[in-house]
């Protein structure tokens, strides 16, 4: 019986988290890689579009496949990328935030980045961050103070930054906070159990593009005048400038979203596939490329995969693109 090469890579895809190992069968003309991509929670749209990415590359190339792994975020994922003894094979999703807590020691990277050299694939979403709340008595910042504050779960990026903010305005020790899953959140300020909450929006940077979550939406049917509370845009200042937090600030003009009042100035995290400077330049080409590509099946998906365009996949990136993404991107046009 003949063994066609598609059907011994599909026999041999036995590539798991436990041991990650390159696996490329030749046949035909090429040698075909699969590679590991930690994504990020499932459900709230990373890890979807990703597979969406998977299914273009079985589809459409001859040496590239992609194994999509949901996971605990994007600090799991660097502490990964950073014990991994295999890099070769390995994509995944991160932000800013977590390279600045392992290049400053902070925990849980006490060990710094060790040989891990990060270099960025594409974007994959910019989370807007907001604080919302439907007490009618709380307006700024200041009108926190005394009120319980729900954060995200303890560990996390998007935990780090607010809780970085609080420290810049010099409310931190005058709130209490508790810490749950986003999920959590939406649900405690949907029956009252939370007085603030810290909650999302998606962003394209390059189109000013953004997308709603459910969550949200989900406050605005309530009908109880949820709003959100502004930061104020010398305290992100301070908060980028003075404590080193590298997350984007920006103005969000009235309208945008669904429950704002006005302009309101936020702060997202710039969050992008990522891989080490190992990783192999006729790979990191082929994902780009085939990516470019077939966006409007990406688009088609729905979720976050709408918010994708050409020119917001590496906006902001230039400098840290690995060699074969900006390749991609140069033929495409969207990079000098």
């Amino acid at each position: 019986m003949q063994i066609t090469a598609r059907a011994l890579v599909r026999k041999m895809a036995t590539l798991t988290l436990a041991g990650l190992s390159l696996i490329a069968v030749t046949g035909g003309s090429a040698a075909q890689t699969t590679v590991d991509h930690l994504t990020a929670p499932a459900g709230i749209g990373e890890y979807e579009w990703a597979l969406g990415i998977g299914r273009i590359l079985e589809k459409n190339s001859e040496i590239l496949r992609s194994k999509p792994q949901p996971t605990q975020g994007y600090v799991y994922n660097l502490r990964f990328a950073i014990g991994a003894d295999q890099r070769q094979n390995l994509v995944f999703n991160t932000d800013p935030i977590s390279p600045w807590l392992a290049s400053t020691k902070q925990s849980p990277f006490k060990d710094g980045l060790g040989t891990l050299e990060i270099r960025a694939l594409m974007n994959a979403t910019w989370p807007i961050w907001m604080l919302a709340t439907a007490d009618p008595d709380i307006n700024t910042p200041e009108d926190l103070v005394g009120h319980t504050v729900a954060l995200g779960p303890k560990a996390g990026t998007a935990t780090v930054m607010a809780e970085e903010t609080l420290k810049a305005l010099g409310i931190f020790d005058k709130v209490n906070l508790q810490y749950l899953s986003f999920g959590d959140i939406f649900s405690g300020l949907q029956d009252g159990t939370i007085d603030v909450g810290l909650v999302l929006s998606w962003y394209n940077a390059a189109d000013k593009k953004v997308g709603v979550v459910p969550g949200i939406l989900n406050l605005e049917q309530t009908g109880r005048n949820f709003h959100i509370v502004p930061w104020t845009e010398e305290a992100l200042r301070k908060t980028h400038d003075e404590r080193g937090v590298p997350y984007h600030i920006l103005k969000i003009p009235a309208g945008t979203l669904p429950i704002q009042d006005g302009d309101v100035t936020l702060y997202a995290n710039p969050d992008f596939v990522a891989v080490d400077a190992t990783f192999p330049e006729d790979l990191a080409y082929e994902f780009v490329r085939q990516t470019l590509a077939h966006l409007k099946e990406i688009n088609a998906a729905g979720g976050l995969g709408v918010l994708f365009t050409p020119a917001f996949l590496p906006y902001g990136l230039t400098e840290k693109l690995h060699p074969g993404a900006a390749r991609a991107y140069r033929e495409a046009g969207l990079i000098q």
